[in-house]
């Protein structure tokens, strides 16, 4: 006979049509922002938005704004496209739509930005967030949790000499035990070895493999898009870095040794974006060495971090986010629940 499937709590069922809602929502207003690119209302107001910047937006011009922009306006989309259908999977109990939801949390939500605020994709990110909270976990994970038993009244029976009349028992009138029982009790026992409580996943690696999913992703598409700018036109990112360090040019760097340098950190890093995701997944499969190869990832990513942080104070996000994730799998829960092997699946 097989098991009743548990119920899907109200929590799940708003969260999923939060997001196919807000996912449709974020389309919409995408395709329509691509449309106003070229009016003269969104020129103006990015010119003047640059302007006030001295004519140089985190080292854009106007046209690269607006292609910036609509660069952005098409991963939100995209994005968005993914998590609508992705959101009626995971009101099917797919706990693969959920993890593939929490990847594209964070490219959406920054990419969304640039949309009228990001309310839109904020709303969605708060409901793909939903799904990782009870009872929302369990019913993910297929657990029911029973409701504590209210206590039944004694029944009402006539006195037959065995007991009572009131219905108490009658070895609560015995007098209390004076010596110890002859043969050891099941209550008597201590608690279960821990490697016997230890089997589900504990919640700081959840978090750690979340958060990873989320940056890395972030990381990714952002040196994916570097690239791809490059292939399109390099020269106006050579000038900016020229133009932030003018020792370059004194230490005998030519724009073809620029070039290969950002080809090389580019791909380097995308690759390693590539990597810390993939580890994530052995985690959450309950893999130890890679447990230890993403503490190590973690904390290499968190020491570059640091070293940005003298340049720009945008490098201390990644940095607590290294951190955070470093810190959740040296947890005692997470370090036990990789190590045990006695309830590994």
């Amino acid at each position: 006979m097989s098991e009743p499937t548990p119920t899907r709590p109200p929590q799940v069922t708003l969260a999923g049509w939060l997001v196919m809602g807000g996912s449709v929502l974020v389309v919409l207003l995408a395709f329509s922002e691509v449309a106003s690119l070229h009016s003269l209302d969104t020129r103006e107001a990015v010119e003047r938005r640059v302007a006030d910047r001295g004519g140089d937006f985190f080292g854009l011009d106007v046209e690269g704004v607006l292609t910036a922009m609509r660069v952005l306006l098409m991963v939100a989309a995209a994005s968005a496209t993914a998590t609508a259908i992705l959101g009626w999977h995971v009101l099917r109990r797919s706990k693969g739509a959920r993890i593939a939801l929490t990847v594209l949390a964070g490219p959406l939500f920054v990419a969304g930005l640039v949309q009228q605020g990001g309310f839109a994709s904020a709303m969605v990110t708060a409901a793909i967030l939903m799904l990782w909270f009870q009872p929302a976990r369990d019913w993910f994970d297929g657990i029911t949790r029973e409701a504590p038993a209210s206590p039944r009244p004694l029944p009402d029976r006539p006195f037959d000499g065995t007991e009572p009349a009131s219905g108490r028992d009658a070895l609560l009138d015995l007098p209390p035990p004076t010596a110890p029982p002859l043969h050891p009790t099941p209550y008597a026992a201590g608690p279960a070895p821990h490697s016997a409580r230890v089997g589900r996943r504990p919640g700081a690696v959840r978090w750690a493999c979340v958060v990873t999913w989320s940056f890395s992703a972030c990381a990714a598409l952002l040196f994916a898009a570097t690239i791809v700018s490059m292939v399109a036109d390099s020269q106006p990112l050579i000038d900016e870095l020229q133009r932030q360090d003018p020792d370059l040019a004194a230490r005998g760097m030519s724009d073809g040794e620029l070039e290969a340098v950002l080809y090389a950190v580019s791909a380097g890093m995308l690759v390693w974006a590539a990597a810390a995701i993939v580890l994530a997944v052995l985690v959450w499969r309950r893999v130890r060495w890679a447990a230890i190869a993403l503490r190590i990832s973690a904390g290499a990513a968190a020491a570059l971090s640091v070293i940005g942080v003298v340049s720009s104070l945008a490098f201390a996000v990644p940095v607590a986010a290294c951190a955070a994730v470093l810190a959740l799998l040296l947890r005692p829960e997470a370090r036990a629940w990789l190590s045990d092997r006695s309830s590994r699946a």
